[in-house]
Formats: structure tokens, C-alpha cells, sequence
């Protein structure tokens, strides 16, 4: 396990790396301090720090106890089915964000995903409607990207 840590925890931090100076290239906008670069680069420094602690903080960690103890890996046709799910589930997002809006959109897709790996259907609701509620307050009033409304176009505000 720990070479596999330190293995995917350099690949984080390359990778991070790599997205950093991809977008230092980015062009600045006139007048404003960030550009289109700066999303980007909050991400590749998240991606250097999560990969450096998982590198780095396997080396204190002792060694997993005996499979023995460890709960038996879920098998099955609903294990395999997963990955179609999920392709299914980012194809049908992107087909239905314009015509449905971001909102109802966001929230069938998390809800989805939230089923997918298992959760119960309340708690799939209760997961995704704050998080599409967090997302519009981020992106749309905070930081005044336009959202697409889709169905809520009479509400948008």
C-alpha cells in the first residue's frame, strides 16, 4: 500500500504541477487582477497538496490490518453496471442542462449519482438539493456566472 500511495500521490502532484503552469498561459483580461486562469490554478495547488499528503502521509500510517477483518468487496451485476450509470448519468447532464436549466439539471444528476453509489432516494434529495442550491449562490450570485434557467426562466431573478 505504500508504494501505491506514494505512487498515485506523485502522480496527483505532477499532475498538478502540470495544470499550474497550463494555466500561468493563460491570457489576463484588461483591467482585472485574476483571468481565466484562476479556477484552474486553485485546483492544481488542491490537487499538489492532496497529492503530496497522500505521498507523503502514508509513511506514519501502519500497515492495513489482515484482510480477515476487513468487510468482504461488494461483487455483482449492480458493482459493474456503475461506470455505464455514471457515463449515462454525465451524457444525459449535458444533453439536458440547456433545454431543462441548471438548476433541474444539476439536481437530477446528483440525485442520480447519489442513487447510483447507493444512497437512499430521501437522502440522495437531501444531498443534492444544497448542493445545487451552494453551486447557484457560488457561481450565479457571488461570482455572477450566467447559469443557464432552462424551465425557471420565468423565475430567474
Amino acid at each position: 500500500m505504500y508504494c501505491n500511495d506514494r505512487l498515485s500521490g506523485s502522480l496527483l502532484v505532477l499532475f498538478g504541477g502540470l495544470v499550474l503552469w497550463r494555466a500561468s498561459t493563460f491570457p489576463s483580461l484588461a483591467g482585472l487582477e485574476y483571468g481565466p486562469g484562476l479556477f484552474p490554478s486553485i485546483a492544481a495547488i488542491g490537487l499538489i497538496v492532496c497529492g503530496a499528503l497522500i505521498g507523503f502521509g502514508s509513511r506514519g500510517r501502519r500497515k492495513a490490518p489482515s484482510t480477515l477483518t476487513m468487510p468482504p468487496r461488494q461483487k455483482g451485476w449492480r458493482m459493474a453496471a456503475r461506470p455505464l450509470a455514471l457515463l449515462i448519468v454525465i451524457l444525459g447532464y449535458g444533453l439536458l442542462l440547456d433545454p431543462l436549466g441548471f438548476h433541474i439539471a444539476s439536481f437530477m444528476a446528483v440525485s442520480a449519482t447519489a442513487l447510483i453509489f447507493g444512497m437512499r432516494a430521501g437522502g440522495s434529495v437531501l444531498l443534492a438539493l444544497p448542493l445545487m442550491i451552494g453551486v447557484h449562490l457560488l457561481f450565479y450570485s457571488l461570482l455572477r456566472v450566467p447559469l443557464p434557467w432552462g424551465l425557471l426562466a420565468p423565475m430567474a431573478w
